[in-house]
This record gives structure tokens, sequence and C-alpha cells, in this order.
């Protein structure tokens, strides 16, 4: 148990590959069999950085995936060496370019090297292009910086990452939209970000978007159908609040004091004031039941099967 409290291990099995000494930041959840295993480690094994050779490539990166971009002037250098132990560990959030050599004149942030920019994922953030303003040859200071860039405050769920998510038991502030919908994702991405990762009286919450059709049963589950995305709703693992309109959001401080009623827990006063009156309860949550199963896994703290 000293181990598992160590590593923030939650169930038994938990796999984790660890490399040059360090755990990669997500544990294997896929099939247990020799050859799911053996190709998950070759996978993870595989040269993660694609080389730069000009600025037109620059303009091929998917706009749909969050990029690192390190610019150095030889790979014997110890910055470009912390670049690339970074990019092994986070290269499962992040798309990791390398351009070693003289610096490009027609690209501004190289006039200094060695320089390192995050590029996001433009297709879903109104973000721009950040340049590490700290030490490269800090190991702490870029991983640190690359965390924060590459697993952001607002994740999109999907069936592969959903049971990662859940396995926090944070109760999650949902939006539902349509998967062309990218206006509504980029708002409430800048919304939360602006307004609720300081707010200190919030609560702590895992902020997430959804694709309302694949998640349908989410959305039947909270009494609305496609016709009615986006919207927006708190799961707290047990009972789903929806938010009053998705438009209210952009009404500053709307959505924040909707978070600080439910960490204030008057949204949970409601419900057993609900109870006591034999009214109609919330909805029960759909996302707890995609978390870690106890027919999969032993749970730590949990009865075991």
């Amino acid at each position: 148990m000293e181990l598992a409290n160590l590593c923030s291990i939650t169930k038994f099995p938990t796999l984790l590959l660890y490399y040059r000494g360090q755990p990669l930041r997500q544990e294997y959840r896929g099939q247990r069999s020799v050859e799911a295993l053996v190709a998950h480690v070759q996978k993870q094994l595989r040269l993660t950085i694609k080389t730069l050779d000009n600025v037109q490539q620059l303009n091929m990166i998917d706009v749909k995936r969050r990029t690192v971009i390190g610019f150095f002037e030889s790979r014997k250098k110890p910055d470009a060496g912390i670049f690339e132990l970074v990019a092994e560990r986070y290269k499962n959030d992040c798309d990791f370019y390398v351009r070693v050599g003289a610096k490009l004149d027609d690209m501004t942030y190289t006039h200094y090297m060695p320089t390192i920019v995050f590029r996001p994922d433009v297709e879903r953030t109104h973000a721009a292009d950040e340049v590490f303003a700290g030490n490269p040859s800090s190991l702490p200071e870029l991983e640190k910086w690359v965390f924060k860039k590459c697993v952001p405050l607002v994740r999109e769920v999907d069936f592969g990452n959903v049971e990662e998510i859940i396995e926090q038991r944070l109760p999650l502030l949902v939006l539902f939209h349509m998967p062309n919908d990218v206006d509504s994702v980029k708002d409430f991405k800048s919304i939360v970000e602006m307004q609720l990762v300081s707010c200190s009286d919030c609560g702590r919450f895992n902020f997430v978007t959804v694709d309302g059709l694949k998640f349908q049963h989410s959305v039947q589950h909270i009494g609305k159908t496609v016709h009615d995305l986006p919207f927006i709703a708190i799961d707290s693992l047990k009972y789903m609040f929806p938010y009053s309109k998705f438009k209210d959001m952009y009404i500053p401080g709307h959505l924040k004091q909707f978070l600080q009623n439910f960490s204030s827990h008057q949204l949970q006063h409601k419900l057993h004031l609900t109870k006591d009156q034999d009214k109609n309860l919330p909805p029960l949550s759909t996302f707890k039941e995609l978390g870690p199963s106890k027919h999969r896994y032993t749970l730590v703290e949990h009865d075991e099967l």
C-alpha cells in the first residue's frame, strides 16, 4: 500500500510503463493479453519527435492537435536532451516537433536560441502560439510548463479517456455540444479559463466537453434531445444538475455562481427538499457508470470481488 500511495494507485491491476526512470503520464487501460501489451509497449517506445526542415512544414501542423515545437542549434546540448525527455513523457498529450540548426530569418521567435513554442489546437480554442519564457535547461521548469499546456484545463471526453477522468472522483462541469459546433467549445473553454480557474470558492471540478451525438444516452437521460444542444450541466457522479441556459454563460459571473451554488451545497439542499416533498429527483449520473468497474479492477478502499 505504501507504493500504491506513492504512485496514486486507486485500483489493481494498474499498469504503468516507466521510461528512462520516469513513469509515462497515462496508464495502460487496454486489453490484458500478451499481444495487446507488446503492441502498447512498442507504440510507447516509438520515436515521437518529428523533425521540421523548413517554415512551410509549420503550416502543415494539425490544427486539431496541441503541439510543442523546439528550435535548437545542436542536439548535443543539454537543453535538447531535456526537451526530448519531456516529449517522451507527454507524447500522448501533445505532438512534438524539433528543428535543429541556425535560426530562421522569417520566424521572429527563433532569433533567440534555443526556443520552445506551444501551438494550441486552434480549431478548439481562441488561444495563440506561446513561447516558453523559462529556462530550457531546467527539467522541472519545462515539464511544469508543458503539463499546463498539454494537459488542458478543459478536456474533450471520449470513450478512450472517460475512465481516467471519472477515476479522479471529481464532479464534472460538462458542455454537451454538436460535433461540428466549434464556436461553443471555444467560448466555453475561454470562459472557464478566464472566470473559473482562479475561483477559490467554486470547489474542484473536471471541466469537460462532450460530443452530444456520441453520448446521446446522457443527453436523453437529463431530459434533453440533440435539438437542445449545446447545454451545460454539473454531473456530481451521483446526480446531474442542468445549467439554466447555455447563453447565460456569457453573463459575467453567471456560470461561476452556478459552481459556487453547487460547492456551497445549495443545489444539494434543494435536492434534500425535493426528497422530503416526494418530488421528482434530478437525473442520476450517467458518467459514474463509465469509471473503473469492479468487474475489471479491485478498487482500493472498496469492496473486493
